[in-house]
């Protein structure tokens, strides 16, 4: 009975991609192996940067990245790590290994990120690469030549983290051997048992068996071949028979009885083989005999038919073996087999006693033909469907057994997965497949060209190329390089200059070089510009796409049986196969899907909340199906606007009802003339088995928002991810958010148009709130817009620069969330149905977990501080479009701009929005430290709990670090003022701090003010400091006059007038820099004037007065000077002469007349003083009379210059005053 797999399948699965880019920097470690033939081995071990080479064309990439052969070995090593990558790169010489664990325990602390890339000295034969173990702490891998060598290598399980664990000597753990079966057979395929038990594959049809023996000289392995002893065989050994029996493959020609496909029995004691001749054996390795030989189909073949059944030995694994304890009575383990021919048909053969020939092996299910599944069954298709790969396993006693298979189709292909129980396999297979979904990030479709668009091209497409995960850099490099050759373009030689400007400066370069036409109907040279850079970056895109075509072809196809995780290998990545999520399995599938096949996905069927009417995942299903394809009908430009629109619309504070914000959205957005009827017609027609827009209700859209991820797993977990685990969990979270955000936008958009456009009474008859939905709608919009930023974000940490090209940056998503969110353990479920629940958890861990107290405000301040707290502003400045307007979002986008160096970091929405942040009711330091995310050390989060003054006192300290003095002279003030509501005084560091910003900003009264609630001991260590700002005023002297100084403050004045006498001394820091001497005699006579101290103010005046007569004296000897020595016979005029004299009429005059008016009390005897001279040295008695004489004597002086009596005139004595 013929049993074909049904050819409509449900989509259970899902792919989660990884590029294989070094983890880290300077982590790949090349090895050079030498030849067994050389005297010496020679090696190097070079430290590189992976990731950002260049290559000049897509034969280079494709040989330096892209792997002919690749697959991934899951060990029974005791220690971290335990799963390998393997590939072969550069033209089959070079091996290269690295770790790919998801998860590790958490006491482990060291990171796989190793790279290992071992150079061969000839080329690796296809189906020459083994790994092997032994439950130690070293791996050994196998490796056959095309130069005929074997290359056995133990490497150090810590290896893949420690550089040096590869010590120098390779001979420590490198062997090279030539097996004498070499000469005489070419090897051609491997395969190990484990680390001691090796079979080679010869092309004359023999194997060989290398087991190993330790001895005390050292490990030895001893040979023994296998063949199935016909005389045909022997002959066949010894000549190279070329004929219809022989097939060539990789360079050797293999005989009909060569091997293809061998692996060996559970217990190691036979090895069982497909062979080229279409034929499935055992042999006995303890005998060394062929114990049971049969075709694949079961069918006798006449030697004449074998050459038309004959298998491709290039074709992929076709035998696998595995266990199934006590399925069935006496069976001791199973294989299963494809062959290719008569429509192509699986066989699983049960083997009981192997040794019984026929009678110990027998087909299981002989009446059954078990066909693969269809992945295209329409009739007129004439793509060729082809096997390419399968795995079985799972399961206990064989119930709950997995079959995954891949299938090709050229550059297609397809995973299916079949979930049986052994004893009833035909049953499953006929129903029970499944499909495994392919959609990753680099499908999603570019940027679209609008006319509409205010985003440049450029700046689109470089979020779209460079968005994290999507393309490597290494790709993106060598696209560039190859679009720059083709077009002729010298590219920037800069090494600072990032991958971002690189490919800008290319596409602009190629633009300008374009003439601009003047025609009409080209437009203006700016449209001209906008459309040819667009067509640029699409022809850059382009090329871009045909290196990603290469790199995800898939290679093998692998499954982990003890954790249940398959694996599908690419030539340059690999992907991590899932169980889909809740929402992802109802969108991913057809509405007939899910309706024909109930009880294959693995998630609930209704919702549990009891008062919403159940609905069925078909249900659900049309609806997502009709709103994408009404969204499908959107035009690029229109698609944008709504997108841009909304993100403005969920962001903004509603100032208006639901209602009208539906139909404001439903105006801007101009839905009116771009939805047409076809596009009305055809939702309609979607949602008919719904009942169109009357059937539709509230509790469907519901449903669907139940199915996105709400609670976190609890229960406790030892593993942590691993930074190969971190990636492959940001891209599943990635791929998730991303669906998960246009099924929302999608349900958005319907919701809209049945709000405006269907009538009331359509409305009336539905049981839709379209307000209610719109709202809850919007509030998960906002959320996955923030995940989405935090997922499409690179953390760099630092400002400058913003890319480098060999760096590895992490996303802001990783850097933050990711490693908080630990794998569940495996005990209940598999490794693949883990990774998604894990995904899910992180994406309700970024929201708050499981805590219900925590709000998306406070996820949102907590983010910002985050980036603040790392020193990324640039991040920071980007995310302040999300923060809240609550007054704890208030003060961390006040600290955004302190370290921006804004010049008005907004401190009056701080004062309106403090009163909530500095009452401490209910709140400590505690936690506004953990809510900041440490940004705020423990003593200032202190000043969060303890009422207004610490707060404003810490917004004080903050400005006073970032030079803003007015703004610190601002929150001294409320500091100030707050305290003395509950104290008589305010602290003397708030009048300190208040003083010195006001000084600052020649804010004289509050400085005043400040200086004088001082403590007196402190009052003179700042009066310096005043009075110096108040000479550099224009109305500083008169203002310090002026001012009600207390009578303690009257001689410290004075003495600071007095004592600054330096001439050059200048006041800096201030609005004018002046300097300190102007008029300062004349400014402490002023003041001493003003107090009262006469004989004090005629001092001052005298002491200047003789200060200006000097210097005119010096003046008027110079003049002389130059006249006697005639210098060029010119004339000499008398302004600067008489300029100069006027400063002294004013001190005459002013001293003059201060002597008259002082009172007769404090005259000495004879109105005589006793002044200082001017040197400062003898001291002598003043009088009014000898004043008055120098005054005279002045007058005198002038006349005689103004006369022009220049000789009596330049030079005189010297006034008797000093």
């Amino acid at each position: 009975m013929e049993t074909q797999a049904s050819s409509t399948s449900l989509y259970a699965f899902i792919e989660t991609r990884v590029d294989l880019e070094a983890l880290d920097q300077g982590l790949v470690v090349q090895i050079q192996l030498s030849s067994s033939r050389t005297s010496h081995l020679q090696r190097r071990i070079v430290s590189t940067t992976a990731g950002s080479a260049a290559f000049v064309s897509q034969e280079t990439y494709s040989r330096s990245c892209l792997a002919s052969a690749s697959s991934i070995y899951f060990s029974q090593l005791r220690t971290y790590p335990q799963s390998f990558l393997w590939r072969v790169l550069e033209n089959n010489k070079v091996l290269e290994l690295r770790s790919t664990d998801l998860r590790k325990n958490e006491n482990t602390k060291a990171e796989a990120t190793v790279i290992l890339q071992l150079g061969f000295p000839s080329a690796i034969r296809r189906g020459g690469v083994a790994l092997a173990d032994d439950g130690g702490d070293t791996l050994t891998v196998f490796v056959l030549t095309k130069g005929n060598e074997l290359f056995i290598l133990t490497i150090p399980n810590k290896s893949f983290y420690n550089t040096a664990s590869l010590d120098e000597d390779s001979g420590r753990w490198c062997n090279t051997l030539k097996p004498s079966s070499f000469v005489l057979s070419t090897p051609h395929k491997l395969v190990a048992g484990s680390a001691g038990q090796l079979v080679i594959a010869l092309a004359d049809g023999k194997l060989l068996t290398l087991n190993r023996r330790e001895s005390q000289g050292g490990a030895t392995w001893q040979e023994i071949s296998y063949h199935d002893g016909k005389w045909g065989s022997s002959l066949r050994g010894l000549i190279n028979w070329q004929g219809n029996n022989t097939v060539r493959y990789d360079g050797t020609v293999l005989d009909q009885n060569a091997a293809i496909a061998v692996d060996f029995s559970p217990s190691k004691t036979h090895l069982l083989t497909v062979c080229v001749n279409h034929t499935f054996k055992i042999w006995n390795l303890a005998r060394g005999s062929n114990v049971f030989s049969m075709d694949l189909l079961g069918q006798r073949r006449e030697p004449q038919d074998v050459p038309r059944v004959m298998l491709d030995a290039g074709s992929p694994e076709i035998l696998r073996i595995f266990e199934a304890d006590d399925a069935i009575a006496g069976d001791e383990y199973y294989a299963i087999t494809f062959s290719p021919h008569d429509g192509g048909q699986f066989k699983i053969w049960a083997i009981r006693d192997a040794d019984q020939g026929k009678s110990g092996v027998r087909f299981l299910y002989s009446d059954d033909i078990l066909r693969p599944p269809d992945p295209d069954s329409d009739p007129e298709s004439k793509a060729v469907w082809k096997v390419a790969d399968f795995r079985i396993g799972g399961g206990v006693q064989g119930s709950g057994m997995e079959l995954w298979l891949l299938m090709r189709s050229n550059k297609r292909y397809k995973i299916y997965n079949l979930r049986f129980d052994l004893v009833d396999l035909p049953a499953a297979w006929n129903d029970n497949w499944t499909l495994t979904a392919t959609e990753t990030l680099g499908q999603r479709q570019p940027p679209q060209f609008s006319l509409s668009d205010h985003q440049d091209a450029s700046e689109s497409w470089l979020d779209y190329l460079l968005y994290p995960g999507r393309y490597t850099r290494s790709l993106l490099e060598t696209a560039l390089s190859v679009y720059s050759s083709a077009h002729k373009l010298t590219t920037t030689k800069d090494a600072k200059a990032s991958l971002e400007e690189r490919l800008s400066s290319a596409i602009m370069a190629q633009v300008t070089s374009q003439p601009v036409r003047e025609d009409a109907e080209s437009g203006t040279p700016f449209a001209q510009c906008r459309e040819a850079m667009q067509q640029e970056w699409g022809l850059f895109y382009q090329e871009v796409q045909d290196l990603d075509r290469i790199r995800w072809q898939p290679l093998t196809l692998v499954f982990e049986e003890d954790f249940g995780m398959p694996c599908l290998v690419f030539t340059c990545g690999c992907a991590i196969i899932r169980g889909c999520g809740r929402l992802e399995a109802v969108a991913r599938n057809t509405p007939a899907a899910l309706h024909e096949f109930p009880d294959l996905l693995e998630v609930p069927s209704i919702e549990d909340r009891s008062e919403q009417i159940p609905k069925l995942p078909s249900e659900l299903s049309i609806l997502i199906e009709g709103a994408a394809a009404f969204r499908r009908t959107f035009s690029a430009a229109f698609r944008h606007d709504c997108h841009t629109l909304l993100s403005s619309e969920l962001w903004q504070d509603p100032l208006h009802s639901v209602a009208d914000r539906i139909a404001n959205y439903y105006e801007h957005c101009g839905f009116a003339e771009e939805v047409t009827d076809s596009a009305i017609d055809s939702l309609k027609d979607i949602l008919g088995p719904l009942g169109s827009f009357e059937g539709l209700t509230t509790d469907h859209f519901l449903a669907i928002l139940e199915r996105l991820p709400h609670l976190m797993e609890t229960e406790e977990s030892s593993l942590v991810s691993s930074k190969f685990g971190l990636k492959v969990l940001v891209r599943g979270v990635q791929e998730m958010l991303n669906l998960h955000a246009q099924i929302l936008f999608d349900l958005l958009m319907v919701v809209v148009f049945i709000e405006v456009e269907a009538h009331e009474e359509v409305l009336s008859e539905s049981n839709l709130n379209t307000a209610n939905v719109f709202m809850v709608l919007s509030e998960r919009l906002k959320l996955y817009e923030l995940m989405q930023w935090l997922a499409k974000n690179v953390w760099i940490g630092h400002e400058e620069p913003r890319t480098n090209p060999g760096k590895n940056s992490l996303t802001v998503l990783e850097s933050l969330f990711a490693a908080d969110v630990r794998p569940q353990p495996l005990n209940r479920q598999s490794q693949s149905a883990s990774l998604t629940d894990t995904i899910q958890d992180l994406l309700v861990w970024i929201t708050g977990g499981n805590d219900t107290t925590m709000t998306l405000d406070q996820v949102l301040v907590t983010v910002q501080c985050n980036l603040l707290k790392h020193g990324d502003t640039y991040l920071a400045s980007d995310f302040a479009q999300f923060q809240p307007s609550t007054a704890w979002a208030m003060y961390i986008r006040g600290r955004l701009h302190l370290n921006l160096a804004a010049k008005q970091p907004i401190p009056g929405q701080n004062q309106q929005n403090v009163q909530e942040s500095g009452s401490g009711k209910d709140q400590i330091a505690q936690h506004y430290q953990l809510a900041s995310a440490k940004l705020l050390s423990l003593e200032e989060a202190e000043n969060f709990a303890n009422g207004l003054p610490k707060y404003y006192t810490h917004i004080l300290h903050l400005f006073q670090d970032a030079s803003y003095p007015s703004f610190a002279g601002d929150f001294a003030r409320l500091a100030i003022q707050f305290t003395t509501q509950s104290s008589a005084e305010p602290p003397a560091f708030l009048l300190k701090s208040l003083f010195l910003s006001s000084i600052q900003t020649s804010d004289i009264h509050a400085a005043y003010t400040s200086i004088v609630r001082l403590p007196h001991g402190e009052q003179g260590k700042f009066l310096p400091d005043f009075v110096k700002a108040l000479l550099t005023l224009p109305n500083g002297p008169s203002q310090l006059l002026e001012l009600p100084w207390p009578a303690h403050f009257h001689p410290m004045i004075d003495e600071e007038l007095a004592s600054a006498r330096q001439p050059s001394q200048m006041m800096t820091g201030s609005p004018s820099t002046i300097p300190l001497t102007r008029d300062r005699r004349k400014i402490l006579a002023a003041w001493r004037l003003r107090q009262g101290d006469f004989r004090g103010a005629a001092a001052a005046l005298y002491s200047q007065l003789q200060s200006q007569v000097s210097q005119n004296q010096q003046g008027r000897q110079k003049a002389g000077a130059m006249i006697k020595s005639k210098i060029g016979g010119s004339k000499l005029s008398t302004e600067g002469t008489v300029k100069g004299s006027r400063g002294v009429d004013e001190l005459y005059l002013s001293l003059i007349n201060l002597m008259v008016c002082i009172e007769s009390g404090e005259r000495e005897t004879k109105g005589e003083w006793l002044l200082s001279s001017a040197d400062g040295g003898k001291r002598r008695v003043v009088t009014i009379g000898d004043v008055r004489k120098g005054w005279q004597k002045e007058l005198d002086r002038r006349s005689l210059v103004e006369g022009g009596r220049w000789d009596f005139g330049m030079v005189v004595d010297e006034m008797d005053l000093g």
